[in-house]
């Protein structure tokens, strides 16, 4: 009977110390369950938003790339133009066409200018010297047309191709990388 009163004395007695039973347990492993799925809801968040975005790093390049590409094509357009415009002015001596051939080679060239890159810009003003040297010799003053020597028409013809050359070789440069 001894053993009885202690062993009810014990169970009256409260204790000090922390009772880990099952429900803590169960209740730290929720825990650290919303927590996985917290990480992990995170880093699929993140790694989603780094594909958005990659995409849309894509889709600007693409979008950069077909506008360059068009204006280079409107600028070799222009220069063929005013290659034609010379040959014409060559039988009738109208430097109207050569004059509004110019204008279009000039306008066009703004859309280099617009589209980029830097780099490129040098190149196309290098057409338009040589298209202005051109257009400078033909369009004279007063009724009399002086013609042009043999060899400073096929300068002037070249100086104006050799620029579009260089330009065709440094635009492709450019649409082949695609950093730029």
């Amino acid at each position: 009977m001894y053993i009885i009163p202690f062993v009810a004395e014990a169970a009256e007695k409260k204790k000090d110390g922390f009772d880990f039973t099952e429900a803590w347990g169960v209740t730290i492993a929720s825990g650290v369950t919303v927590l996985g799925m917290i990480l992990a809801a995170w880093i699929a968040y993140r790694a989603g938003r780094r594909q958005v975005a990659d995409q849309g790093l894509i889709e600007h390049r693409h979008w950069r790339r077909q506008n360059r590409l068009e204006a280079y094509k409107q600028f070799m357009v222009a220069t063929d133009s005013f290659t034609e415009a010379m040959d014409k002015w060559r039988t009738n001596h109208s430097a109207a066409n050569v004059g509004r051939a110019l204008e279009t080679l000039i306008a066009a060239e703004a859309g280099i200018r617009l589209s980029g890159p830097q780099s490129l810009h040098p190149h196309g003003e290098r057409v338009i010297q040589a298209a202005k040297a051109v257009y400078l010799r033909v369009r004279r003053p007063g009724l009399i047309v002086l013609p042009i020597p043999p060899q400073q028409w096929v300068q002037l013809t070249r100086d104006v191709l050799d620029a579009q050359n260089v330009f065709v070789v440094e635009a492709a440069k450019v649409l082949d990388d695609p950093d730029q």
